[in-house]
């Protein structure tokens, strides 16, 4: 007798969980879809892959890093990372990493790890940093790597984990942290350029009370799609396992798609040279993420790749201004945030409070020069109304 075929209760569970979360949200869509793609990826694991029968020196399987980036308080970045705290409960069987923890304390927690994975859910990355700083940098680039054996200065012997291990890291953080703490060569190879940025400076619209009003949330309704949403993420992270394959339209699609891409950039910028030439990695990675939100056939077919291109495509033009501040200008974010506060002021803003609110930005000299940049780069001017001086900005 043969086990009946499980019957998804999501008819996609990506969009089941946009569903879900973004009745209830003021977070831009890409915030919350990403964090859907980084619950899915926990579930899964490295359990599906494809193969280096297919990729030829590499596999890939569909674990991910991910940086939310917007200015502090803005975008609603840390409250969008709880809902997968609501999703992967202990049934799932998943580790997870605390909010702070030592690159030591995170290196045994993966050992002691089955098949050596962890999920990593972090409302600010600088509270994970800070106790280990770049040695923890370096060891969660090792990771993505799939490196087997690590050596710690604090430990009389290094760790060899049994399985390749498999890590999803999911953080928020700001242009200022990044700034100060990664260098300009961190930001085109390394850590960094494993990192999938996305970058939001506002929410997607102001919400208060949710139980009221012409688009009051039905709760009823979303504890059904938590309820599906959990059991079929469940049946994902329990039964699906082994090597994707490919149809052959999508075989050649994406084959012709790496020659036309490889060699031209989308975005053509130093810093994104390393996200680029990973760029094909994450297409299959979302490639197989994409497909098992909708079907338990390990098989990537054309409209697969599609979606993933289209995804990456979608937050690559954003992804410069995470690393606005990084280098030769130190000041590039004291700028933005003039320009931005007098864009703010509908009536413009008198020179001498413009100062008075920006004193303890820059020394007094320092901060006349980088009112005059703007005025010079035509980003603000000078409204000169029966000799009252006001500053405003060009709309944007």
């Amino acid at each position: 007798m043969t086990e009946d075929k499980y019957a998804r209760k999501c008819k996609n569970w990506l969009l089941s969980f946009r569903d879900w979360t973004m009745p209830r949200s003021e977070a831009k869509e890409t915030f919350i879809f990403w964090t859907g793609l980084f619950t899915l990826a926990s579930a899964v694991r490295r359990k599906v892959y494809i193969p280096k029968t297919v990729l030829g020196s590499w596999e890939v399987a569909p674990y991910i890093y991910v940086f939310f980036v917007a200015p502090a308080g803005t975008a609603r970045k840390t409250t969008t990372l709880s809902y997968v705290d609501d999703l992967l409960l202990d049934e799932m069987g998943i580790k997870k990493a605390s909010e702070a923890m030592t690159q030591q304390a995170l290196m045994k927690r993966i050992a002691d790890s089955p098949d050596a994975s962890i999920s990593i859910c972090i409302g600010e990355f600088g509270t994970f940093f800070n106790p280990s700083k770049d040695v923890m940098i370096d060891f969660l680039t090792a990771l993505f790597d799939g490196r087997k054996k690590h050596d710690s200065d604090t430990l009389s012997r290094g760790i060899e984990y049994a399985e390749r291990p498999c890590v999803n890291l999911l953080a928020a953080t700001t242009p200022k942290w990044i700034a100060e703490n990664l260098s300009e060569s961190a930001i085109g190879g390394g850590f960094a350029s494993r990192v999938i940025f996305i970058f939001e400076e506002t929410v997607r619209r102001r919400k208060l009370l949710y139980h009221i009003g012409p688009d009051k949330v039905d709760f009823v309704k979303l504890e059904k799609i938590y309820k599906d949403l959990f059991t079929d993420l469940l049946h994902i992270s329990q039964n699906l396992e082994g090597e994707f394959t490919m149809t052959k339209e999508a075989e050649i699609f994406i084959n012709d798609w790496y020659h036309k891409s490889a060699d031209n950039p989308t975005v053509p910028d130093p810093r994104l040279i390393g996200y680029h030439e990973r760029k094909p990695a994450y297409v299959f990675k979302l490639a197989m993420l994409c497909h098992i939100a909708y079907s338990d056939e390990l098989l990537i077919n054309k409209g697969d790749f599609d979606q993933a291109i289209s995804i990456l495509s979608q937050v690559e033009g954003k992804m410069l201004q995470t690393f606005q501040a990084i280098g030769k200008n130190p000041h590039t974010l004291d700028i933005d945030s003039i320009r931005d506060f007098v864009e703010a002021q509908e009536k413009g803003i008198k020179p001498n409070v413009l100062r008075k609110h920006f004193q303890y930005v820059a020394t007094p000299r320092m901060l006349e020069e980088l009112i005059t940049f703007l005025i010079v780069t035509g980003d603000i001017y000078e409204d000169n109304i029966n000799g009252v001086i006001t500053l405003k900005a060009k709309r944007r």
